[in-house]
C-alpha cells in the first residue's frame, strides 16, 4: 500500500483543507492520477460536503475517472449526492462496460433518470449490458468494438476502422463477421497493417482464436486471458454474433476481485468491507460469522465436556489440549490455501486428481503430524508430563494433522460441488473439524489410557 501514497502530498492537502482554500485543493488533485485522487479522498480528514465540493471542482473528464476508481462508502456518497444531470455529463466519456457497473449500483429510479438523460444509442447499448449478471462475460463486456465484414478487402477495412476507431478506444484487434453478424474469427491489427491492399480480410483472419459467450463466469474468462497470453476477447451471443469483446484490463479487476474474494472468504470476511468502512457497518458485515463461529465453537466445547471427568483426573491435558488444536488449524489452513488456489487455476478437472490430491495431503498431514508431534512430545517431557502423555501427545497430534489435512482439502471440494464459494470453507468449517478432531483424539485416547492403566 506504501506505493499508492507516494504521489499523494497529503500534508500539502491536509493544510489547504484546513484553511478551506477547496479550489487550491481541487487543482492539486488535477495534477495527481485518478486512483491517487479517489485515495487521497478517501483518505482525507474532512466532511462529506467538503468532499463532494472538492469533486464538483474537477474538470469532468478527471471527476468521471476518479470515480470509477472509488471503491465503498465514498463512491455511494458521491453517486447520491451527485444530480442525475451531472451524473450523466460524467458518463458521456466513459465505457460502456464502465457505465453499467456505476449504473448497476444505482436504485430503479436513478438508474433510468440518468439512462434517460445519455445519448438514445449509448443507453440501449447500456440496457444491453444490464441484462447479464455481473459475474460473466456478458456483465464484464463493452460494447465499444470494430467488427468488420469478412468479404472486404483490407484497403477498404481500413477506411471502415479509421471511422469507426475513432469511438473505440485501446483495440488491438477487429472481429471480422459475416452478413448476418456471426463472428468468423478476429484480425490482428499487425496483419493487418502488413497485408496487400486487395487481400480479403477472411484470408487473413484467425478463424481458430478464442472466444466466449455471454454466459460465461468471470473466473472462466480470466482463465482464458491467462492461458492464451491475451489482449482482447470477443463476446458472442447464443447464435455466435458478436455483442461486445473484454479487454485485458476488465480481466485484472476480475482476477484482482477473485483474489480478495478469496482472501475476505478465508479470512470469514465479507468481500464488501473496506478498511476505512465505519464500524457499524464492519460490525453488521462481520457478527453473522463470528455467531456461526459461537455454534462451532460450543460443538468444540461439547466434546471437552465429555471427557471432562478424564481432564479432572489429569488436569495437565487441560494444558497440551490447545497445542493440539492449534497445530491442527495451522495444518488445515495450509492446506485449504493450496486447495483454493487449485479449484481457482482449473487444476481440479478430474477425479483422479482429487483423488490423488486427497491422498497427497493425507500423506502430507501423516508426515507433519509424526514430525511436530515428536517435538510436541519432546517439549511436554520438559514441561514435567510423563512419557506416556508424551506418547500420547504424540499420537494425538499425528491423528490431528491427517485430519487437517483430508478435511482441509476435501471440504473446499464439497462446497464446490455444492455450488458455494470453496473458501468459505476456511477458518469456520474446517477449523471446526480440526478442533472437534483434536480434542476427541487427545481426550479419547488419555480416556482409554486411564482405563488401561497406562496413566
Amino acid at each position: 500500500m506504501a506505493s499508492e501514497h507516494i504521489n499523494i502530498p497529503y500534508d500539502e492537502l491536509t493544510e489547504l483543507c484546513e484553511s478551506g482554500d477547496l479550489n487550491a485543493v481541487a487543482r492539486l488533485l488535477e495534477e495527481l492520477h485518478p486512483t491517487d485522487i479517489a485515495t487521497a479522498l478517501d483518505g482525507l480528514k474532512i466532511d462529506d460536503s467538503e468532499i463532494l465540493e472538492i469533486f464538483r471542482l474537477l474538470p469532468n473528464e478527471v471527476s468521471a475517472e476518479t470515480l470509477l476508481e472509488m471503491e465503498g462508502e465514498l463512491r455511494e456518497l458521491l453517486v447520491d449526492s451527485v444530480s442525475h444531470v451531472e451524473l450523466g455529463e460524467l458518463v458521456e466519456g466513459m465505457e460502456t462496460d464502465d457505465v453499467a457497473d456505476l449504473v448497476g449500483e444505482m436504485d430503479a429510479d436513478d438508474a433510468r433518470k440518468v439512462l434517460a438523460g445519455m445519448d438514445f444509442e449509448e443507453s440501449e447499448a447500456i440496457r444491453e449490458l444490464l441484462k447479464y449478471p455481473d459475474d460473466t462475460a456478458g456483465g464484464k463486456m463493452q460494447a465499444e468494438l470494430i467488427a468488420v465484414s469478412a468479404d472486404a478487402t483490407v484497403s477498404n477495412t481500413l477506411i471502415d476502422i479509421r471511422e469507426k476507431g475513432k469511438e473505440v478506444d485501446h483495440f488491438t484487434s477487429v472481429f471480422a463477421v459475416d452478413v448476418e453478424g456471426r463472428l468468423v474469427g478476429t484480425v490482428p491489427l499487425d496483419r493487418l497493417i502488413l497485408a496487400d491492399a486487395d487481400t480479403v480480410i477472411k484470408d487473413i483472419t484467425d478463424i481458430e482464436a478464442t472466444r466466449v459467450t455471454v454466459d460465461v463466469d468471470q473466473e472462466e474468462v480470466a482463465k482464458m486471458f491467462r492461458r492464451y497470453d491475451l489482449l482482447s476477447m470477443p463476446v458472442v451471443d447464443l447464435d455466435d454474433r458478436v455483442v461486445g469483446r473484454i479487454t485485458i484490463d476488465d480481466v485484472v479487476d476480475v482476477i484482482e476481485d477473485e483474489i480478495f474474494e478469496d482472501f475476505f472468504r478465508v479470512a470469514s470476511l465479507n468481500v464488501e468491507e473496506r478498511s476505512m468502512d465505519s464500524a457499524l457497518r464492519s460490525f453488521k458485515l462481520r457478527a453473522p460469522w463470528l455467531l456461526i463461529n459461537v455454534l462451532t465453537a460450543f460443538a468444540s466445547a461439547s466434546v471437552v465436556k465429555i471427557f471432562q471427568g478424564t481432564i479432572e483426573t489429569m488436569v495437565i491435558l487441560a494444558v497440551f489440549m490447545p497445542v493440539v488444536a492449534g497445530l491442527g488449524g495451522n495444518a488445515a489452513t495450509q492446506a485449504i490455501t493450496v486447495m483454493v488456489r487449485g479449484l481457482a487455476l482449473g487444476e481440479m478437472n478430474h477425479l483422479e486428481h482429487t483423488r490423488r490430491l486427497l491422498a497427497k495431503e493425507a500423506l502430507v498431514g501423516l508426515s507433519n503430524g509424526l514430525l511436530v508431534g515428536v517435538l510436541a512430545a519432546f517439549i511436554s517431557y520438559l514441561f514435567g508430563a510423563s512419557l506416556m502423555i508424551g506418547f500420547l501427545l504424540f499420537l494425538a497430534m499425528t491423528a490431528n494433522l491427517v485430519i487437517a489435512g483430508v478435511c482441509g482439502s476435501f471440504i473446499p471440494l464439497l462446497l464446490k460441488w455444492l455450488g458455494v464459494d470453496p473458501a468459505l470453507s476456511s477458518s469456520v468449517f474446517v477449523t471446526a473439524c480440526t478442533d472437534i478432531g483434536g480434542f476427541f483424539t487427545f481426550l479419547g485416547l488419555a480416556t482409554v489410557f486411564l482405563k488401561a492403566g497406562l496413566l
